[in-house]
């Protein structure tokens, strides 16, 4: 009598649990001790049974070992305390091992413990050993069950064909629940024809199993037969759920966001996963509207304190270029996931805000969430985006620790980073190392080796790429062209040029063609460039106006560079490079009548020239500096530092070119100028405070102008040092008086 009020008791505890059941569990099993000196078998089989299903594998074992004589379902309550629990896998071994007999409900239960702890192999191995050494009558609808979730988890549609042949073999294919979980293993793996010969062969099948197969057609991009499944289909929640989130997977958001008002109008109950599912798709359109409205419904229906929804609500805000809002929700979670803050770090890193992302990042860290690779991936990217040696070196170092280097998103991003912050050797050797290199590796190393100057390098490995099979975009192009630019080889960037339409399919873009007059400019093929700019399908934007304007500068070329200047003006009147490269030209042609009309135009329209500046990174701090600085608390030392370089660049044979400087002054007066343009006076910061061995690395808001490229290459072979400047447009590695850009910077 007292075996059945406590059995009735037992059972209680686990079909109405409550948050305290393991502690309930132990008082009940603690008022057995005292009241029954000594239960019965089939009680303590319960009491073992119970404490498996909490998962306390060390009071199943107290209770089994309390037991004069375990029968088999003694032995298979203990097995499934230790296969469920995830953590005792040896004790499971050995169990199943000791076992005086078994049954299917102990190879189910060994199968399923190797299944739950990822462990397929040992979980394949000992469904064979089960179907070969005669235990194969033990096979059951469990079994069968468990094995196809294991395929389906796993993509071995092989292994789930093998089982699905004895599925027919036993008579187990008219089980709903069988044929469901077989169904579902076609569907999840892509075999869609399988999973409808299955679903079409059931007599009965329920909402789960066309769900399933909706889901498998959605995943394999086959979206009308999924809508006319749904529009046929008895539906709830769950298969609206399904098609907004298949709907946005397969690029249709805005069909995603009219699923998602249909379901709304239904009056359906919706879930973390419906949100979750229709966020995306405002932010893949960038339909912010749209998004503030889901936003509030989630407030409406109290999900706005689910972390998944929290993320995706961020996610959406950032795609939407809607930063600070984005920020809002992040900051209102309650809970925060490698989710949330990656979100965040992305977000702010897409939106041009880099250092923000940087910090975000290093934030989440003190809040201890650890990134996984695609955040250190972001973060190492937003380093390179801000040039930040320091920093990404940082998180290199984390990378290395983390095991994350070998994720080719996260050595994709060092590539860059170092490629952009003028340590081209650093990106050439992880590049060399990589285990595995996708379009991106490639891109990013062409891209590097081009900025660098180093064209023989860039054009080889963009051929290589093309061997190894894949297939260059658009960036990898203007990578290629723009090397050949620099190395002045212009019959190459043509065939290059050509290739991306005929070859590649890849329709060219402002950015190319401004590449290729960049091409023909850089050679002194002024002429050339303006066939190519009146052949063109459209008008150079800026940038290409730019880059024959300076071109018509340093050549000298006043009538194409007067029409370049016109054309700049017209597009943009307020742009000062249009302006300013004009003032050079006329200067260097002594053409000062010009200068002070285009001066007066200038101030008329409020066009003020950008200023030149530097910066130099030591310690930690930026070093800022214009021309005639006098802000610096080294002014005096670098002012004499600048001296004695004078002295020593011009005994090496330097001769200043004063032919630019836009002023009608004395020639003292404008070599003075030249003197102390910004980045000599950050070059002479680096020369006193970074110590010998170091490079000293500079970066500049405008190009490098010719006098000082020509005195920054004296100055490194004078003093012995490297110099790194990184400019508007490239960077200059000056080494032993020349530059990695040679005669075509």
């Amino acid at each position: 009598m007292a075996s059945n009020y406590y059995s009735a008791q037992i059972k209680q505890c686990l079909e109405f649990g409550t948050r305290n059941q393991s502690r309930h569990l132990k008082t009940i099993h603690g008022h057995i001790i005292k009241t029954l000196p000594c239960p019965e078998t089939i009680l303590h089989n319960k009491i073992i049974h119970a404490y498996s299903k909490l998962r306390n594998s060390t009071y199943a074992r107290r209770v089994f070992d309390e037991i004069p004589q375990p029968n088999l379902y003694s032995w298979n309550s203990l097995l499934m305390a230790y296969s469920q629990s995830g953590h005792h896998l040896s004790e499971m071994e050995r169990t199943f091992k000791r076992l005086p007999e078994r049954d299917g409900v102990s190879w189910n239960l060994l199968i399923s413990g190797y299944s739950l702890s990822g462990l397929v192999g040992e979980a394949v191995k000992a469904y064979n050993t089960m179907m070969k050494d005669g235990s194969g009558d033990f096979l059951t609808r469990v079994s069968v069950m468990t094995m196809l979730k294991l395929c389906s988890d796993n993509g071995r549609v092989g292994l789930g064909k093998q089982v699905h042949v004895q599925v027919v073999k036993r008579g187990f294919e008219s089980y709903l629940l069988v044929g469901s979980a077989l169904m579902d293993m076609y569907a999840k793996v892509g075999f869609i024809s399988d999973a409808k010969t299955v679903f079409y062969g059931l007599e009965d099948r329920n909402t789960v199993m066309y769900n399933s197969l909706m889901g498998g057609l959605l995943a394999s991009g086959m979206v009308e037969d999924a809508k006319k499944l749904f529009r046929g289909m008895e539906k709830d929640s769950v298969s609206w759920t399904a098609m907004i989130k298949g709907l946005s997977q397969n690029g249709l958001e805005k069909e995603a966001i009219e699923f998602f008002r249909e379901m709304k109008m239904e009056g359906l109950a919706m879930d973390q996963f419906t949100f979750g599912s229709v966020l995306p798709a405002c932010g893949g359109l960038g339909a912010i509207e749209e998004g503030k409205k889901i936003h509030a419904c989630v407030i409406r229906t109290n999900f706005q304190d689910n972390i998944y929804v929290g993320s995706a609500l961020v996610d959406m805000y950032c795609k939407c270029k809607c930063i600070d809002y984005a920020k809002t929700v992040f900051d209102g979670m309650r809970q925060k996931n490698v989710v949330s803050w990656t979100a965040m770090v992305v977000g702010y890193g897409q939106s041009g805000r880099a250092e923000e992302a940087v910090k975000m990042f290093l934030e989440m860290q003190r809040s201890g969430i650890e990134p996984d690779h695609y955040t250190l991936g972001q973060a190492i990217s937003a380093c390179a985006n801000i040039s930040s040696l320091e920093e990404g070196s940082q998180f290199h170092g984390k990378a290395v620790v983390s095991g994350f280097v070998h994720y080719v998103i996260v050595s994709n991003s060092l590539v860059t980073l170092y490629g952009k912050c003028g340590n081209i050797d650093d990106s050439t050797k992880l590049f060399n190392e990589m285990s595995f290199r996708d379009e991106v590796s490639w891109t990013a190393m062409v891209s590097a080796y081009a900025q660098f100057g180093r064209a023989i390098e860039a054009i080889d490995l963009f051929d290589r790429m093309v061997q190894h099979g894949l297939n260059p975009d658009g960036v990898t192009l203007t990578g290629v062209i723009s090397a050949c630019s620099r190395a002045g080889l212009v019959e190459k960037g043509q065939r290059y040029f050509e290739l991306m339409t005929n070859e590649y399919g890849i329709v060219p873009s402002n950015g190319h063609y401004s590449c290729m007059i960049d091409l023909f400019s850089r050679s002194g093929r002024l002429e050339e460039a303006m066939n190519f700019i009146n052949g063109m399908p459209f008008p150079p934007d800026a940038i290409g106006w730019i880059t024959l304007l300076s071109a018509c500068r340093n050549k000298g070329n006043l009538e194409i560079g007067k029409r370049a200047a016109e054309s700049l003006i017209e597009l943009d009147p307020h742009h000062p490079a249009g302006y300013t490269l004009l003032l050079s030209i006329y200067a260097s042609k002594g053409r000062w009548d010009c200068v002070a009309q285009l001066r007066r135009k200038m101030r008329e329209k409020n066009v003020r020239k950008e200023p030149g500046q530097s910066w130099i990174k030591w310690k930690g701090k930026l070093h800022s500096f214009s021309a005639d600085d006098e802000s610096s608390p080294y002014l005096d030392q670098i002012y004499a530092k600048l001296e004695e370089l004078n002295q020593k660049i011009i005994e090496d044979g330097y001769k200043p070119d004063t032919s630019f400087v836009q002023h009608d002054v004395e020639e003292a007066v404008k070599i003075k100028m030249l003197n102390y343009h910004s980045e000599r006076l950050a070059i002479a910061f680096g020369l006193i405070f970074v110590p010998a061995g170091l490079p000293i690395r500079v970066g500049k808001n405008l190009r490098v102008c010719v006098d000082c490229h020509i005195a920054t290459k004296h100055i490194s072979r004078v003093t012995g040092r490297e110099i790194i400047v990184r400019d508007a447009v490239r960077f200059h590695r000056f080494k032993d008086g020349t530059c990695s850009c040679g005669d075509f910077w």
